[in-house]
């Protein structure tokens, strides 16, 4: 179903270039490796105490947004981000840094390759050379090294994902898709993935303006004009090897990767922040942001009693809070038309059957998902003060027969998600998943439509 205009996410905000939201203006720090410094991690904290609203959020991509700031202080928050290397400037390079990368991969036995220096590479690139800023706001790099913090499911325009081969460790190079998903162009080898991935981003920009309507996705445009404009890439070869191990998302505690945290619904508060680039600082350590909201302290495990006390931070996997994911609704954003967060957080404690630290249930405050873009088993969509139930699709559903609920008052919502778990488990076998029992729950209800 394609979404209306008037449900459209507006461009993506980012340092010199924020944008309006119910209380203030946002803007976004992007993290090109997925990492950042203790000295850095401060930097943030300060920010968000003295211009925002005195919480760090954390995105879907793994990088940063601080909100709630003041149109007079957004000019200086923007200086002391680029004095801080956290942005550049102008604006316009910023906002064409779109790159998300593996962000533990260095430190992960089951990753096959790091891919922080060629992502800070092609960021460079990006930069330093003004056609890309003509590249539309959404357009995203993906760098795939496998492992714990994989990306395999992360949706890019251009994509290069590691995979093992007899000649040693290549890059899959993808468009427009996950790395199941996206139409393979070849294999290259990781010195020559960042000129390829240059020459596609070069080619897509030449090729969207023979469109009536110029694509603002690689997807558009492959719909349009087919995969032929960017065939016989010269530093590509036939694709084959095996994929890089995708393993399940690290939960919090000790890993093969380090001491990974929760943060529960991405806010972290700056206390915390400082706390956290305490210890880091005591082990020389840098840290790791991924897009499942998780924090990765190389080192470990958490020694600080304030840290251990820390309200929004999770130390142990199951915690019902891990399953939520949600905006901050009314009254943080004008489109929101409930306080989603409080009522995600609620929902997590009434019914921890369904929020069970591995299940995702998205809690948005509209039809446009931002939180969340992709289809989650369980979403809980608010319209008026109300909200619809929606299964193994998103905000605004691609099939309505995946609607099953409507107009549910917010004290209404834990009793119709427990019938949702009964009706579901009923007939399931006693191994199954819940997310595949939900999965059948919505495959009946698309049937009856």
């Amino acid at each position: 179903m394609p979404i209306p205009d008037h449900y459209r996410r507006g461009a993506c905000p980012s340092a010199g270039n924020p944008m309006a939201s119910g209380d203030g203006l946002l803007s976004r720090i992007r993290l090109i490796d997925g990492r950042l410094t203790p000295s850095g991690l401060r930097r943030v904290a300060a920010l968000a105490d003295e211009h925002g609203s005195g919480l760090i959020e954390i995105t879907g991509r793994g990088n940063l947004q601080l909100r709630g700031i003041a149109e007079e202080a957004e000019a200086e928050l923007t200086a002391t981000l680029v004095d801080a290397g956290l942005a550049v400037e102008p604006a316009a390079a910023e906002a064409v840094r779109n790159i998300q990368c593996s962000a533990a991969a260095d430190l992960d036995p089951q990753a096959l390759i790091d891919p922080a220096p060629q992502a800070r590479d092609l960021d460079q690139r990006l930069i330093s050379d003004d056609r890309f800023r003509a590249l539309p706001p959404k357009f995203r790099f993906v760098f795939n090294g496998g492992g714990l913090t994989h990306l395999a499911d992360a949706d890019g325009d251009i994509r290069a994902d590691a995979v093992s081969t007899p000649e040693g460790t290549r890059y899959r190079i993808g468009l427009a898709g996950t790395s199941a998903t996206a139409h393979s162009l070849g294999n290259c080898k990781p010195s020559q993935v960042v000129d390829v991935l240059v020459e596609l981003a070069l080619i897509f920009l030449e090729e969207r303006q023979q469109l009536i309507t110029p694509a603002r996705r690689m997807r558009q445009l492959l719909d349009a004009s087919g995969s032929s404009p960017f065939a016989g890439l010269r530093d590509l070869s036939r694709p084959g090897g095996v994929m890089a191990d995708h393993p399940p998302a690290p939960e919090p505690g000790r890993t093969s990767a380090g001491t990974v945290l929760g943060v529960a619904l991405g806010c972290l508060g700056t206390s915390s922040a400082r706390l956290i680039a305490e210890q880091l600082e005591a082990h020389n350590d840098t840290l790791r942001i991924t897009p499942r909201r998780h924090l990765i302290m190389p080192h470990g495990p958490v020694t600080n009693p304030g840290l251990a006390e820390a309200p929004e931070l999770i130390h142990t996997p199951g915690d019902p809070r891990l399953s939520a994911i949600a905006c901050p609704g009314m009254p943080g954003c004008a489109s929101g038309s409930t306080a989603t967060r409080r009522d995600a957080l609620d929902w997590a404690d009434q019914v921890p059957e369904l929020f069970d630290g591995r299940n995702l249930v998205h809690v948005s405050g509209c039809p446009k998902g931002c939180a969340h873009p992709g289809k989650a088993p369980v979403v809980l969509v608010a319209r008026e003060g109300r909200y619809d139930l929606v299964l193994d699709d998103r905000a605004l559903p691609e099939e309505e027969g995946h609607r099953i609920a409507s107009g549910l008052l917010p004290e209404e919502v834990p009793d119709t998600l427990r019938a949702l778990v009964s009706t579901a488990t009923l007939n399931s076998p006693g191994d199954e998943p819940l997310v595949q029992s939900l999965g059948r729950v919505a495959q009946a209800s698309r049937n009856r439509r």
